[in-house]
């Protein structure tokens, strides 16, 4: 029953993101709509069962994210240049901060918990930077959202294995284990994006490739 809640909960997010993303400028300036976005990331965290003590401080760190989220779509609508890796990163980076914020409140077994899903938590990112991205419709939004999490567990696990191969082909093999779950995503994600959508999704998808190797690259230099 809680599970159905929080992934109800979840869904309602996403649902409130593409309001966001693609609604008009004057529903982006309501305050109403920043505590609607709020209260969903909210309700998205009630496994957690917060304390008395504990909600106003979530409430507070949730409304200054979905606050900061209105003004990366603001920009983003205002800017067809502000796409891609540049809007993902903004969003990644809102995201990083609020949860580095409720760790800071969370008991032991609320961490414990956080962790567990962290699976989900990432799928949801990824799916609010596809809602910006693509312009998912409602139908799209819960369809990608469920291969997101499909595959998002798999690629964590192959990232694990790869970060720790010592040899080279070691290495070789899991990474072509992390390019294959993440074809075998992007074909599911095929059957429900638009021709379209789906160009512009492996456009983005190359441009974040292509950053992190840059900063690999970085790293080694």
């Amino acid at each position: 029953m809680l599970q159905r809640k929080v992934r109800h909960a979840t869904k309602m997010l996403l649902v409130v993101a593409l309001l966001i993303l693609t609604g008009t400028n004057a529903i982006a300036q309501s305050s109403a709509t920043v505590n609607k976005i709020a209260k969903a990331m909210t309700d998205s965290l009630a496994y957690l069962q917060f304390t008395s003590e504990q909600k106003p401080a979530a409430e507070k760190l949730n409304n200054t994210a979905a606050s900061e989220l209105m003004q990366v779509a603001k920009k983003a609508r205002a800017d067809t240049g502000f796409r891609g890796k540049a809007l993902a990163g903004q969003v990644i980076g809102i995201m990083k901060q609020r949860n580095a914020g409720l760790q800071k409140i969370f008991n032991p077994e609320q961490q414990k918990l956080f962790q567990e899903r962290k699976v989900a938590q990432m799928a949801d990112v990824q799916t609010k930077i596809m809602i910006a991205q693509l312009d998912l419709s409602d139908t799209q939004i819960q369809q990608v959202y469920d291969v997101n999490l499909k595959y998002m567990a798999k690629i964590l696990e192959d990232k694990r294995k790869l970060d720790a191969a010592t040899s080279k082909l070691g290495k070789l093999k899991e990474s072509q284990s992390l390019k294959g779950d993440m074809k075998d995503r992007d074909k599911e994600l095929k059957k429900i994006l638009s021709p379209d959508q789906y160009a512009l999704h492996q456009k983005h998808q190359q441009e974040i490739e292509a950053a992190i190797k840059e900063k690999m690259q970085q790293k080694k230099g």
